[in-house]
């Protein structure tokens, strides 16, 4: 879909259009979907530390509740903006000097310090995760070149609309990045900028663009029509005082709230909630609504939104230690240090439901599991059977034959080292100059995150020496799919399919933008014309 004029006509000279482009900020802001509801307040009031250590207010030492919005636009209307240049630089003045306003409690001096990434990296992580009342600030003071970022938390949807509509966007920072991403607005505050020029929008047109006539055109999925779970995820809230246990307990059917989650995720899959330090039990069971994807101005990163709740009859950790099966899982034994976003098996949440069971709790309310069948492919036995049964067929369908791959391919990583990656599309066998386009590696099975890291560090290897494009993972549990990037390959960052999705043309065409043929031809044609332009210079 591209950007429409006559269709775009149409709509300013609508009702719903017309009543949109006079919205204010704050009037797009409440329609959008609320995701959490205490989360929708902080688009408004905010709380930092201040920079004396003797304030206390309300109990709490060191902050005080704001308006960032309201202190952001008093900080930059008096500043003179003559360009999108000149935009960028008080942003980025912003992200790494900070920003700061004085203000006096009984009797007393203070100053609140926002930013000053250059200080304190930390710092960075509050741009970014206030990205929303930090932009809604800057365009109320310069609405000419500032757009208001309200997709807090929905960086998915956001991505879907610019892709739709031919909005570049660059590459997403790595989550270790944080300056980078706390600037990355810039980027797509340009982009954003550029589009608003390119097809004369005022600034209120882009804005009722973004928040009411993309999401309205493009669509989205109701929320009860949620497919049958393909796996089961344990997800962690936080500790007692950041009012994670408050928002769980008061949840109910209607609420839709996000966790830091897997980048394997599918809609429909089971959530276990856990709730941490100090209650140290599991509180509720929830549904994904979305596959899990990364939010560059979510602080944790990796993202999964969920809805659905069904309260259940605590399970104390106590009770987890002591199941013969719950028991031995490694995540127990640790104590559920680091487990959010870990799976749990079928056969762990059918001793979940037995507990439950004996505290009299009505198990009917709960999700029922996946099937075997959908949970992963159990008819498989061994690496071998993955290549044959689910890979090999899979790069026929993206339409290789078994002359374009190399099996095994004979690679020395090392004095006397010889290694043989499982498969190679654009395979070079010249020794000491081996190269490739893709590689992929495949196991029986990929469980834990840890295997996922030990899987991906060995092809990473292989990739890089290669200097492939892109690597993938395969096991019996599905297909990952990895593209370098400037800063190379890394494991934040990867697209992820079931066997089961991969069925579907949408998802293979997916793959196929990466992997395909078509692909793996122009990127060996390029890089062919590079190697004859390097030879005649």
């Amino acid at each position: 879909m591209q950007f429409n004029r006559f269709v775009w006509t149409l709509y300013c000279n609508s009702d719903e259009g017309r009543a949109a482009i006079e919205r204010k900020v704050s009037d797009h802001l409440k329609a959008v979907p609320v995701i959490r509801e205490s989360a929708a307040f902080m688009h408004q009031m905010f709380y930092y530390e201040v920079s004396n250590g003797d304030f206390v207010e309300n109990g709490t030492r060191g902050f005080k509740e704001v308006n960032l919005r309201d202190l952001i636009e008093e900080h930059a209307a008096d500043i003179a903006i003559a360009d999108i240049d000149d935009a960028e630089k008080l942003f980025t003045e912003i992200a790494d000097e900070g920003a700061a306003w004085p203000f006096e409690d009984q009797g007393k001096n203070f100053e609140l310090f926002f930013g000053g990434g250059e200080i304190d990296t930390d710092c960075y992580g509050g741009i970014f995760s206030s990205i929303d009342g930090l932009s809604a600030g800057l365009h109320d003071a310069h609405p000419e070149f500032f757009v208001p970022y309200l997709f807090a938390r929905r960086f998915d949807e956001f991505e879907k609309i610019c892709h739709s509509f031919d909005i570049p966007l660059s590459q997403v920072p790595g989550k270790l990045q944080k300056r980078e991403r706390a600037l990355y607005y810039l980027s797509i505050n340009r982009a954003l900028y550029e589009f608003r020029k390119k097809h004369e929008l005022s600034p209120q047109e882009l804005n009722a663009f973004l928040y009411d006539f993309a999401p309205k055109n493009l669509g989205c999925r109701p929320e009860s029509d949620l497919p049958p779970p393909s796996r089961i995820w344990f997800v962690i809230g936080g500790v007692g005082g950041n009012g994670d246990f408050e928002y769980l307990d008061s949840a109910n059917g209607k609420s839709v709230s996000y966790w830091q989650g897997s980048l394997e995720t599918r809609r429909g899959d089971i959530i276990l909630m856990w709730c941490a330090s100090p209650r140290s039990y599991l509180h509720s069971v929830w549904r994904a609504l979305d596959d899990g994807f990364n939010d560059p101005f979510f602080y944790f990163y990796s993202l999964i939104r969920v809805g659905h709740p069904t309260k259940i009859s605590p399970i104390p950790f106590s009770e987890f230690s002591k199941h013969p099966i719950l028991g031995s899982k490694p995540a127990v034994r640790a104590h559920f240090q680091g487990a959010s976003g870990t799976p749990f098996s079928i056969e762990d949440y059918a001793a979940i439901r037995e507990l439950l069971q004996n505290n009299r709790f009505d198990i009917s309310e709960l999700p029922l599991p996946p099937t075997a069948g959908s949970f992963l492919n159990t008819e498989l036995q061994n690496e071998r059977d993955v290549e044959l049964t689910l890979v090999e067929p899979l790069l026929k369908r993206l339409g290789f034959t078994e002359k374009d791959w190399i099996r095994q391919f004979p690679l020395r990583m090392g004095r006397g080292e010889r290694n043989f990656p499982d498969y190679v599309l654009g395979g070079v066998l010249c020794p000491g100059d081996e190269s490739a386009e893709v590689l992929i590696e495949c196991k029986f099975d990929i469980e834990t995150k840890k295997d996922l890291k030990d899987a991906f560090v060995q092809a990473k290897s292989y990739a890089l020496r290669l200097q492939a494009l892109s690597l993938a993972l395969a096991a019996r549990r599905g297909f990952w799919v990895f593209r370098r990037r400037d800063d190379g390959f890394s494991i934040d960052h990867f697209m992820f399919k079931t066997w089961n999705e991969l069925t579907h043309p949408d998802a293979l065409h997916e793959i196929s933008v990466v992997l395909g043929k078509c692909t793996i031809e122009a990127s060996i044609n390029k890089r062919s014309i590079k190697k004859q332009a390097s030879k005649s210079v």
